[in-house]
């Protein structure tokens, strides 16, 4: 019969896939909201400077039509930050998602790493008492030569 140990390491060899899969998916997600942070800084960043040289050119005289579309502009420009925002809050929900399936698969594995290290050191110890038993019968076997 297999060592418990020995059976218990597929379990093990399993548990550290799931936590290295889990791992890519942590890093994937902290890179989308990441990237996303960033968008989000351009596109406030663009709204910005684009608000103040038409203010800057306005003070010059505009006509109608450039302040339509301007405004038109600055409308789709906000729409774009409102949706960047939205796209940023859902990547941030599912971050929070995916550290806790990660904590959870890394608690995992450590559990049973850490039972697959105790039933190493058991069935070692067993075997070194074993081996101390087989190696005191013989010695028990053996008569000294004055006997």
């Amino acid at each position: 019969m297999k060592k418990r140990s020995k059976r218990l390491q597929v379990v093990l060899d399993l548990a550290e896939r799931k936590r290295k899969q889990a791992d890519q998916w942590l890093s994937q997600s902290q890179s989308r909201v990441q990237q996303g942070e960033a968008t989000l800084e351009q596109l406030r960043s663009y709204n910005a400077d684009y608000a103040n040289s038409f203010y800057q050119v306005g003070a010059s005289g505009i006509s109608p039509g450039q302040i339509a579309t301007h405004q038109a502009f600055m409308q789709k420009l906000s729409g774009a930050v409102q949706q960047q925002e939205k796209a940023l809050q859902t990547d941030r929900a599912q971050l929070e998602k995916v550290k806790e399936y990660w904590q959870s698969a890394y608690q995992h594995f450590k559990a049973v790493e850490m039972l697959v290290d105790k039933l190493r050191r058991e069935e070692s110890l067993q075997a070194e008492k074993q081996l101390q038993k087989e190696l005191d019968e013989r010695s028990q076997l053996i008569r000294p030569p004055f006997i």
